[in-house]
């Protein structure tokens, strides 16, 4: 049997990066506040960001991040530009934490170390007087017969509440407790229209994987053309994206933010055209091997990596993939050179699969964005609750993009509930 109803002003689920930005932004009108969290621990998922050193955000425009979240961000421009990277920084520093901005751009905390800032949320939440409670996962949301709020359930209590902010992130690494559950109560149980997750910022495995012994073997800026499944990978204009940057072979799949970015677009079955000489084309190559090879006594693979600069493992399995290992460049026939431009600017690889929520560093999916007000992140059907963070059909790129949205959504949240809040009791 659950003990009887604990009340509370506000009731905030999720204590990762968006639950705890939440709580430390939330005035006095908005108290008392209860953060309710699955794990034992808050913050599991943000200390795991940029591989424990946590990348926060990314320098430069907030104008230019829009481009960074996949067909939707357009969408959250104006909640991007109304609590920036700037405003992000500003807000750690107020809480003890400098940042520092590396040549690439990304934005990190200054002693690189994730458990900086999530001491600085606790120690914050705490100064506030915020009630958190661990291992209380939340097993359904209603909305109060009576119209005055929520009923908020976890596995032996009950907690009532004027509003709620919904932050539990998707479904990307489920051990942190971002298992999907908040998003199947929102749909089955609130007629909220959730977008199907999916893992995002995922490495991709193909089919007959010959690199495994290129294993951290990075390229920079190369392109990738992705054709759809059903679309011949001759049609240009069937191609789903065409993008570039870097690419990293690992043991047992392909990986490197080119790779991860792009995740979001790709299914089992479609092709991926790898040029690794970008954006240097097929015909552009071959036209310089024809000038290049005649008399030239390089074998192909010293020809790749010395005149084309490519790593000389990758070199050699070029070499030996198209089976001309043992023979002087001056030797191949025009059908090679062919074969060898085409291995170089439009490898072809058919994706098998892709890695599941559990190496999956986002989720593509979520509450749809028509769900909700993109001012005050306030659910259109039920006045008073919130979504933000991970829980929205919102993905970043990699480079800080998701922990961004994550403090721009629940910026948006408590501005909102703090002027709803204060002028209810003004």
């Amino acid at each position: 049997m659950k003990n009887k109803y604990e009340k509370y002003r506000t009731v905030i689920i999720g204590a990762g990066a968006a639950g705890l930005y939440c709580a430390s932004m939330l005035k006095e009108a908005a108290a008392p506040v209860l953060i309710l969290e699955k794990n034992k621990q808050p913050g599991r998922k943000l200390l795991m960001a940029g591989g424990g050193q946590c990348n926060l955000t990314h320098g430069g425009s907030i104008k230019d991040f829009i481009s960074h979240y996949g067909d939707n961000g357009r969408l959250i421009r104006g909640v991007l530009q109304r609590h920036s990277n700037m405003q992000l920084a500003e807000f750690l520093e107020k809480l003890g934490v400098n940042t520092i901005m590396r040549d690439d751009g990304k934005v990190f905390p200054a002693s690189m170390d994730g458990r900086d800032v999530l001491t600085a949320l606790i120690r914050e939440i705490s100064n506030r007087k915020i009630h958190l409670k661990c291992e209380k996962g939340v097993t359904d949301v209603k909305k109060c017969r009576d119209g005055s709020g929520f009923r908020v359930e976890t596995g032996d209590e009950v907690f009532q509440c004027e509003n709620i902010v919904v932050a539990t992130g998707g479904c990307s690494y489920p051990s942190t407790g971002s298992d999907g559950s908040m998003l199947r109560i929102l749909r089955d149980g609130m007629c909220i229209d959730v977008k199907t997750p999916r893992p995002a910022l995922t490495p991709v495995f193909v089919k007959d994987y010959r690199y495994g012994s290129l294993s951290g073997i990075s390229f920079r800026n190369i392109g990738v053309t992705i054709h759809a499944q059903q679309s011949s990978e001759s049609d240009s204009s069937a191609a789903v994206r065409k993008v570039s940057g870097d690419l990293l072979f690992t043991e047992r799949n392909l990986s490197g933010p080119v790779i991860l970015n792009s995740s979001r677009y790709m299914t089992a079955g479609d092709t991926l055209c790898i040029n690794y000489l970008y954006p240097a084309s097929g015909s552009e190559l071959a036209a310089r091997f024809r000038a290049d090879f005649p008399g030239n006594g390089k074998s192909p693979r010293t020809y790749m990596s010395d005149e084309l600069g490519l790593p000389k493992r990758f070199s050699a399995l070029i070499e030996e993939n198209l089976g001309i290992k043992g023979r002087k460049v001056s030797q191949l026939s025009g059908g090679d050179m062919a074969r060898m431009a085409e291995a170089l600017t439009a490898g072809k690889m058919i994706i098998e699969e892709l890695s599941g929520f559990r190496e999956a560093m986002v989720t593509a999916g979520g509450v749809s964005l028509d769900e909700i007000s993109r001012k005050t992140m306030e659910s259109i059907r039920y006045k008073g609750m919130y979504i933000i963070g991970e829980a929205l059909n919102v993905d970043g790129d990699t480079g800080g993009y998701n922990l961004q949205f994550a403090y721009s959504s629940a910026a948006s949240a408590a501005e909102a509930l703090n002027n709803s809040l204060c002028s209810s009791t003004a």
